[in-house]
């Protein structure tokens, strides 16, 4: 093991045109300020987000970095290029803040752009990637996300997979390891699919990818990224995640969707970034969002994502299943009623390559793991509207070993 972590370090430098950086080995977890701060922060009001994390059992549950999204530095660059934080929100300087955050058990993400202007139109890292690179890594950040903004008619034209493999490689050069988070121009990409170095390039270029547009608090929102995800799972694999964006547990969407929205998320392998105020979320929004039976369903060293093998779209209803590494043979397997009345969901055995052995140990990842007993050749379980069960499936002759 540190053999390996070693050789991955000292290899970093010489891996232009590849994102094989030795990190998001399983899919990144954190928390965004962006659903509910927007540019309204500073580093009081940040690192009162970190206590919360840490008292809620977010970051015991694995939510390992704050990531600070857009409006952080000042408008414009100093005449070296680097570009300062913005002093009034980060008075002793962001090095320290990203010090005090690791004193909570937490990592600094930061956010760019890959064009000249960020959404907010503070300035983008186009031309700069390596001034600003190094800067992350003076500053301890773990986590960079790289947006596509200020691309459009009006703005500079901006080579995107050029400048999005310019910031890999600067980032690649520090020697220092970072997620590189992207979000990419997807409307560009053939599609609806994205299939691995085929028509989209992004396993190459980053280790997490956005597949669609922004998310909303509706439940429409989140079975379109759920459909939108669903033809890429040969993208996902340790260190390269189709990203379904950050969650909306917790800002207004009803219980059962927000354990569905949560479940999806675990079985798609898509980076779990919490979006909801964590200094005020309800206990239930706590519970779902540390749900460890189903974040270890998401985190999973596999690293597969989850695939439909049963869909009837009359009934609105799909059955996905998901191989996980441990015990060897077992699955985790989601029921997502999309439809608006309560209906019974079948998951067959033999849909998931399960032929042998066809008896599981069935757990209820949403009731502590209890065990359903073992079942041959089927499950079959009443799901309400808008919403999901979900269940580790334990091959019978391994089944005392539990989540």
């Amino acid at each position: 093991m540190l053999f390996s972590a070693v050789f991955e370090l000292a290899t970093l430098t010489s891996m232009a045109g590849a994102i094989d950086n030795g990190v998001a080995r399983t899919p990144p977890m954190g928390w965004s300020t962006w659903n509910k701060l927007r540019c309204n922060f500073n580093d009081d009001v940040l690192l009162g987000v970190a206590a919360a994390m840490k008292t809620s059992g977010l970051v015991e549950a694995g939510y390992s970095t704050l990531n600070i999204d857009d409006c952080w530095p000042l408008r414009q660059r100093a005449e070296d290029g680097h570009l300062p934080e913005d002093p009034a929100k980060f008075p002793t300087g962001m090095r320290n803040f990203s010090s005090e955050l690791g004193k909570r058990g937490l990592g600094l993400g930061i956010y760019t752009s890959h064009g000249n202007l960020t959404c907010q139109k503070f300035p983008g890292s186009y031309g700069y990637e390596e001034i600003d690179a190094k800067m992350y890594a003076d500053w301890d950040v773990k986590f960079v996300k790289n947006d596509w903004c200020s691309h459009r008619s009006g703005y500079p034209t901006v080579p995107d997979l050029d400048a999005f493999e310019a910031m890999r490689d600067a980032l690649n050069r520090t020697g220092k390891p970072m997620v590189y988070s992207v979000h990419w121009n997807y409307w560009n990409t053939k599609g609806p699919t994205c299939d691995f170095k085929v028509s989209c390039p992004l396993p190459d270029v980053a280790n997490m990818w956005r597949i669609g547009g922004d998310i909303k608090a509706r439940w429409s929102s989140v079975l379109q990224l759920i459909d939108l995800d669903a033809p890429l799972a040969g993208n996902a694999g340790p260190g390269r995640w189709n990203d379904a964006d950050m969650m909306e547990v917790g800002n207004g969407m009803s219980e059962d969707q927000d354990r569905a929205h949560f479940s999806m998320w675990c079985m798609l392998a898509s980076p779990l970034v919490a979006g909801n105020d964590v200094r005020t979320m309800s206990e239930t929004t706590r519970q779902i969002l540390t749900n460890k039976h189903a974040i270890a369903v998401n985190q999973d060293p596999l690293g597969k994502q989850a695939t439909v093998v049963a869909d009837d779209t009359s009934a609105q209803t799909q059955v996905w299943a998901k191989k996980l590494a441990t015990p060897a043979g077992s699955w985790a397997v989601a029921l997502l009623n999309r439809g608006t009345v309560s209906q019974n969901i079948t998951a067959n055995f033999d849909a998931f390559e399960a032929l042998e052995p066809s008896s599981f140990e069935v757990l209820d990842l949403w009731a502590d793991a209890t065990s359903l007993g073992v079942h041959t050749d089927f499950i079959t379980a009443s799901v309400p509207a808008t919403a999901a069960a979900m269940y580790k499936l334990v091959p019978k002759s391994v089944s005392t070993v539990l989540v």
